[in-house]
């Protein structure tokens, strides 16, 4: 929605932006037709009307819609520009005749455009107010006003039409640039990861940086979010048959399901090779997410390699803790815990 928000600032705001110069083509056009003759009889208010839309509109390229159109006193202003092209042209229409009301055809989509939400439907329904109050007062036929307002829909549907397909594009537009946001921020985890892993170990480097495929084949396979219990699965599968699994459930973000896999895959391999069978890996889930893997063999040595990168990843990547103990009567726990909010 927050995407959505901003592509729509963004297409009223151009088109503000641009108003001021089809504004100046519009007083142009009205300071011609004056100079022509048309409204003779009120020439003194014409031109009193021009000389006032010429200094609004002057105002109105002076204002950084993009950020005001976020504040209250930008939609304010966009109101007040509704209203005061609607006075204009209705003005121009009563005061110098039908002719003037060729600028329905610009003011009106332009209000349609900038306008949003029931303030579309209010200054619409307030054009067509104005459209056929100065109608009945310069005494224009009822045919020629139904054509006149029919015309003007059909701008207004068509311009409506054209900022719609734009915003649709714009968004395709987002969604493709937030995907290759994201796909490149988890090539960089993965390049980061896989260059210590290489580094810490180079015999067993090519099993670690297996659990990173893994990941990423359950991520491109899911969504922006996986399973902690497909997740878990799969890195126990690749390791042994003989892995029993049981996972609360549980969403994990990719850079989350990334550190949790390589963990995972860690634990349940010195599980596997170094302890006795059965191995059981089991995922709690509360305030705290608690990761243990169980086999019934002794405890071994505290540190090593493989161990040194679960501490880190835990502790600098899950911001959690990491035990290594035996247990009551036999058996070795390894156990995670760290805060639910880094799933």
């Amino acid at each position: 929605m927050h995407a959505d928000n901003a592509i729509d600032i963004e297409l009223r705001s151009q088109t503000l932006e641009l108003g001021p110069w089809v504004g100046w083509l519009s007083i142009a056009a009205v300071a011609a037709g004056i100079a022509l003759g048309i409204g003779a009889a009120h020439r003194p208010l014409l031109l009193a009307l021009t000389a006032a839309a010429a200094l609004g509109n002057a105002a109105g390229g002076l204002i950084p819609w993009r950020e005001w159109l976020q504040l209250r006193r930008g939609q304010l202003l966009v109101d007040v520009w509704s209203g005061a092209l609607i006075v204009f042209v209705a003005s121009l229409v009563i005061g110098g005749g039908p002719s003037f009301a060729l600028l329905l055809f610009v003011a009106v989509p332009f209000i349609a455009v900038v306008q949003s939400g029931w303030r579309r439907f209010f200054w619409l329904g307030a054009s067509v107010g104005a459209c056929t109050t100065s109608a009945v007062i310069v005494q224009l036929p009822a045919a020629a006003t139904v054509m006149r307002i029919a015309l003007v829909a059909a701008a207004v549907f068509a311009a409506l039409a054209v900022a719609r397909a734009l915003r649709r594009t714009a968004t395709r537009a987002e969604l493709e640039r937030a995907l290759a946001r994201e796909a490149d921020h988890r090539m960089k985890n993965s390049l980061q990861v896989a260059a210590d892993l290489v580094v810490l170990d180079h015999a067993e480097a090519a099993a670690r940086i297996q659990s990173i495929a893994t990941v990423h084949r359950l991520l491109s396979a899911s969504s922006t979010e996986l399973e902690a219990q497909s997740l878990l699965d799969a890195i126990a599968a690749h390791v042994s048959s003989n892995v029993t699994v049981e996972a609360a459930p549980l969403v994990l973000a990719p850079s989350t399901a990334q550190k949790l896999g390589i963990v995972a895959n860690e634990l349940i391999t010195n599980a596997v090779r170094h302890g006795s069978p059965p191995v059981h890996v089991r995922l709690d889930a509360d305030r705290r997410v608690r990761l243990r893997v169980d086999d019934a063999g002794r405890l071994r040595g505290a540190s090593g390699l493989g161990l040194e990168l679960v501490r880190r990843t835990v502790e600098y990547g899950l911001r959690g803790t990491f035990e290594l103990r035996t247990l009551p009567g036999a058996g070795t726990r390894a156990e995670v815990v760290f805060p639910a909010c880094a799933s």
